[in-house]
């Protein structure tokens, strides 16, 4: 995943590194690395293709995301500088993101998350009931991608039965590795399908409108000027790429996380209170995502001289698991007194789904241990996880 070039390798006087953070790797590899990386330096260069910053210190990491004036988020993959699409909106800055997350505040309040808790707790358990009798699944593919991902899909009004689609192109934008795709090909004709894709949804819903994300949006303006097509269409490319792989990598580490910890998984199990702590401190300990940003002036961060139009990374990973921020940083704790992570993200662009994904969280666990209290990982797996996006490949579980 990363090697030196070589013991003294430098690139403007901070320690370069071959480092391709799309390798996969043997579970738990990327936030090790990270642990190493962090305890040794406070950024570094890689020397991938044409080479992007990488911000190791915790406080300094946060201090970037927070100051959308230094670095902005036209770009939000570290070796794509010029994206040639748009996701609205994430790759806006302030004012322009500001007047957006105001639009979508709405569907993604607090109140609202609760509102569908009933239809989310439904859909939940008839998918494990599916499952509970069989004795063993891979939790991945026959539950944690495909609950989150039908929640999404019914936000948005979209057919179920594209489910196998939609979780198809997830894999081809977010996991492949630089080797697998070097030019980007792969990922650019998945973007291009999703695009394509929407396309249709939009010109179905202006046909006949229907009650989901996409209708309402229609009706949007900003600034007394109704939102355009190619705004709507970059809207939903958000939506989909955001929706449909954190909650699903999150709660892979969940199972995996009560399957190696058995003592844990019995306290929750007794005592269901204790869940909603348990699902914050796997998302800081097992954090998957991994922000890139494109620095718009000259200025300096963890030690990295970083200059206008180049891009850095700012794994969350590392914040949320400072030792100098958590007693334990490495440990899951039921019974920690503070969660102030930032898995979600910081600054002007934290996770606007961060209440709907909470909400699902917290009822895929409630629901899972009502049902399957006692379980643990089958024997013979050669667990992996993805780059990019830190998610398990596989989990077969047996009960």
């Amino acid at each position: 995943m990363s090697t030196p070039v070589d013991s003294d390798s430098t690139y403007e006087g901070v320690p370069a590194y071959d480092f391709d953070n799309r390798t996969p790797g043997p579970v738990l590899s990327h936030q090790q690395h990270w642990d190493r990386m962090a305890a040794s330096h406070n950024g570094f260069r890689s020397t991938v293709a044409s080479g992007f910053w990488v911000v190791t210190d915790g406080p300094a990491i946060q201090q970037a995301l927070q100051d959308w004036r230094t670095f902005s988020n036209t770009s939000v993959t570290a070796l794509n500088p010029d994206p040639e699409f748009l996701w609205i909106p994430e790759m806006l800055d302030p004012p322009v993101h500001t007047k957006w997350r105001r639009l979508l505040g709405a569907d993604f309040s607090p109140k609202t998350a609760a509102s569908s808790e009933a239809e989310i707790r439904q859909l939940a358990a008839e998918l494990i009931d599916e499952l509970s009798g069989r004795g063993s699944a891979d939790v991945l593919d026959e539950f944690t991608r495909r609950f989150p991902t039908k929640v999404i899909m019914r936000l948005l009004g979209l057919p179920e039965e594209d489910l196998d689609t939609f979780l198809g192109w997830v894999h081809e934008i977010l996991h492949l590795t630089y080797e697998q795709d070097p030019q980007g090909s792969r990922q650019l004709s998945a973007i291009a399908e999703v695009s394509a894709y929407f396309e249709e949804q939009i010109a179905a819903r202006r046909e006949n409108p229907r009650d989901d994300l996409i209708s309402r949006a229609m009706n949007w303006s900003i600034d007394g000027e109704q939102i355009s097509h190619r705004d709507l269409h970059a809207l939903c490319l958000l939506l989909f790429q955001a929706g449909f792989d954190t909650v699903p990598i999150t709660l892979g580490w969940t199972f995996y996380h009560f399957a190696t910890h058995t003592e844990q998984r019995r306290e929750i199990v007794a005592d269901p209170s204790l869940i909603g702590t348990a699902v914050e401190e796997i998302l800081r300990v097992y954090s998957p995502v991994i922000p890139a940003r494109k620095a718009v002036r000259d200025t300096e961060v963890g030690g990295c001289p970083i200059k206008s139009g180049e891009m850095v990374m700012l794994p969350l990973s590392v914040t949320n698991r400072d030792p100098e921020r958590y007693d334990n940083p490495l440990e899951v704790d039921l019974h920690r007194t503070s969660t102030d992570h930032v898995a979600f993200g910081s600054g002007p662009h934290r996770c606007l789904g961060s209440h709907l994904a909470r909400l699902e969280l917290n009822v895929a666990v409630q629901e899972w241990h009502k049902r399957i209290p006692d379980y643990r990982l089958a024997p013979g797996q050669d667990l992996q996880e993805t780059g990019n996006m830190y998610g398990l490949t596989s989990l077969r579980l047996e009960w």
